[in-house]
C-alpha cells in the first residue's frame, strides 16, 4: 500500500508536542510492515537537516488560490529511508524564513492559513511525482493538513476526487476557523460553504471540511471518540460528529519504543532494563534530584512534564503540592505556555525550595530524565485525546498518575495493589480532590517497595509500540476509506 501522510509536525524535524511523534512513530510503523511511505512537512527555518538529503531537479507548482498570481514555486527536500520517504516543502517566504512552526517571540503568524494551505496543497503535487502510477490513501493530521482532503475532493479533477483520504483528529480544541473570504484566498469552492461542509456559525471550519470530505475520520483513542461526540467535548461540532458516527474510529496511538528504551537512551544518567530497573531507576532518581538542585531523598518523587494550558491541568496539579510536600515529597514541573502557568511553577519553586523544582522550558532531553528519574508522572488532563506523556512515564518505569478522560482512561489500568493488578492511579475526575485521592493512593503504594517493584515491571512491560495500531490502521482504516471511495 501506498501512503501519503501530510502534517505540520514531524519529530526529529519539527515538533511542539504529541502530533510530531504520532507521525513519526506511525509512519515508520507502517514503513516496517512493508508498505509505502510518504510524509510530507515543511521545511522550517529552524529544521535539522543533519541526515542525508537530496533536493529534487526542479520545482513544483502549488496552487492556493485562483488567481494567475496564486500558483508558488516550491523546492522539495527529500530524506529517502527506503520504504520511508520524509518530503519537506521548501519555500522560504512561508517556511524557511521562519524559525517556529506557527509563531516566534513576536506571536503567532498572521498567514497561517495559507502556509498550510500550501502544505495541503504541495502534498498532493510531491505525492503525484513520487507516484505517477498512483497511489492509495491520503491521510492528514489536524486542521493545519485539512485541505489536503478537501483539495483533492473538490479541486483537483475527477480521479483526484476518487481517492480515499482519512483525517486524524489530534484535538478538537483547534478547528482552523477563518472568514468568508478565506474561500477565495485558499481557492476553497463556494459550493462547499454551506452547513454540510465546512460552514460553522458563519465561517470556514477548516476541520469541520475535511470530516466532510474525507472518507474516514479518526480520532487517537477509542474513548476520546465518544467523548467529542458530547456536547461538553465536541467544541461546536458535537453534532456533525454524530452525524457522520458510522465513519469516526478511535485508536490509541503507539510510541517509538526502540527510540524510548532506558536501555539504551543516552540522555539519562544511568541506562538500565526491567531487569535492574530497581538500580536504574535509583540512579536516575539521584542524579535528577541533584541536577533540579532539589535535596536527596528516598521518598517519592513525582515528575509533570506538560505544555502549559488549561487543557493539561496543571493548575489542579499545583493545588495538591502542598500535601506532597507535608508527605515528603519531592516535585519536578517541567513545560512552558500560558504565561499565568509559568508563573505558577516558578512561584512553587520560591514555596517550597529543596522540595520543588520548576523548569520554565521545552526540553525533551530533560523530559526524558525526568521519566527515568520520578517514581510517578503526573497527567491531570481536563481532556485527553490520547497522551503520550503516560506512555513515556511506563515505558522508563514511572508509574503514571492521571485523571479518567480520553486516551488516559484507554492506556491505564488502575492498580490495585493487593490484586497485583494495573498499571497507574487514575483520578475519577479532573478536580483538585479527586487528584489528590489519586496522589495519596500513589504515596501509600510506594511505601510497600515489593508490591511497588511489581507494579513498575508491569508498567514497564505493557506494550505501548505502534506495531498494533500500525496493523489496525491498514486493516479497519485505510482499507475502509478505500473501500468508501470505490462506491
Amino acid at each position: 500500500m501506498r501512503i501519503l501522510m501530510v502534517s505540520a509536525e514531524v519529530e526529529t524535524f519539527a515538533r511542539s508536542g504529541g502530533l510530531g511523534d504520532v507521525v513519526f512513530g506511525l509512519s515508520r510503523a507502517l514503513a516496517k510492515l512493508g508498505h509505502e511511505v510518504c510524509v510530507v512537512t515543511p521545511l522550517y527555518g529552524n529544521t535539522p537537516l543533519d541526515r542525508e538529503h537530496r533536493y529534487w531537479l526542479g520545482s513544483i507548482q502549488v496552487r492556493v488560490g485562483w488567481g494567475a498570481r496564486d500558483v508558488r514555486e516550491m523546492g522539495v527536500c527529500e530524506i529517502d529511508e527506503g520504504n520511508l520517504k520524509f518530503c519537506l516543502l521548501a519555500e522560504n517566504q512561508l517556511f524557511r524564513s521562519r524559525k517556529g512552526i506557527y509563531g516566534d517571540a513576536g506571536g503567532t503568524f498572521g498567514d497561517n492559513e495559507l502556509r498550510f494551505a500550501a502544505l495541503s496543497r504541495g502534498a498532493l503535487e510531491i505525492a503525484a511525482r513520487l507516484w505517477p502510477d498512483g497511489f492509495d490513501v491520503i491521510h492528514a493530521h489536524d486542521w493545519h493538513a485539512a485541505l489536503a482532503p478537501i483539495y483533492a475532493r473538490t479541486a483537483m479533477g475527477e480521479t483526484w476526487a476518487r481517492m480515499a483520504s482519512v483525517f486524524t483528529i489530534h484535538n478538537m480544541a483547534y478547528q482552523g476557523t477563518l472568514g468568508f473570504e478565506a474561500l477565495d484566498r485558499l481557492g476553497i469552492p463556494r459550493e462547499l460553504f454551506s452547513w454540510r461542509g465546512l460552514e460553522h456559525e458563519g465561517n470556514v471550519n477548516l476541520m469541520k471540511g475535511a470530516i466532510a470530505c474525507a472518507n474516514v475520520v479518526t480520532t487517537v483513542s477509542p474513548r476520546y471518540a465518544r467523548e467529542i461526540l458530547r456536547k461538553a467535548d465536541g467544541f461546536g461540532l458535537d453534532w456533525y460528529l454524530r452525524m457522520h458516527e458510522r465513519r469516526l474510529l478511535g485508536l490509541v496511538n503507539g510510541i517509538d519504543a526502540d527510540r524510548l528504551d532506558p536501555s539504551v537512551d543516552p540522555r539519562i544518567a544511568h541506562r538500565f532494563g526491567s531487569e535492574d530497573v530497581a538500580e536504574g531507576k535509583w540512579e536516575n532518581k539521584r542524579a535528577l534530584l541533584a541536577e533540579v538542585g532539589l535535596e536527596p531523598t528516598d521518598a517519592p518523587v513525582f515528575g509533570c512534564v506538560t505544555r502549559l494550558t488549561e487543557q493539561k491541568g496543571i493548575d489542579l496539579f499545583l493545588e495538591t503540592l502542598p500535601a506532597l510536600v507535608d508527605r515528603g515529597a519531592r516535585v519536578i514541573l517541567v513545560g512552558t505556555g500560558d504565561a499565568a502557568l509559568e508563573r505558577g511553577l516558578r512561584a512553587a519553586q520560591s514555596r517550597f525550595p529543596g522540595r520543588v523544582a520548576s523548569r520554565v522550558a521545552f526540553d525533551g532531553a530533560l523530559a526524558q530524565r525526568v521519566y527515568a528519574g520520578s517514581d510517578f508522572v503526573v497527567v491531570p488532563s481536563r481532556f485527553e485525546p490520547c497522551g503520550l506523556t503516560q506512555l513515556y512515564a511506563m515505558r522508563y518505569g514511572s508509574i503514571p498518575v492521571v485523571t479518567d478522560v480520553g486516551g488516559l482512561h484507554d492506556t491505564v489500568e488502575p492498580a490495585n495493589i493487593a490484586r497485583g493488578t494495573g498499571t497507574g492511579f487514575v483520578a475519577m475526575r479532573p478536580s483538585v480532590f479527586d487528584l489528590l485521592v489519586a496522589l495519596e493512593d500513589a504515596i501509600d503504594a510506594y511505601a510497600d517497595r515489593d508490591a511497588f517493584h511489581r507494579l513498575r515491571l508491569r508498567a514497564m512491560r505493557r506494550d505501548s509500540s505502534w506495531t498494533l495500531s500500525a496493523k489496525a490502521y491498514v486493516t479497519d482504516v485505510y482499507q475502509r476509506a478505500i473501500t468508501a471511495a470505490a462506491r
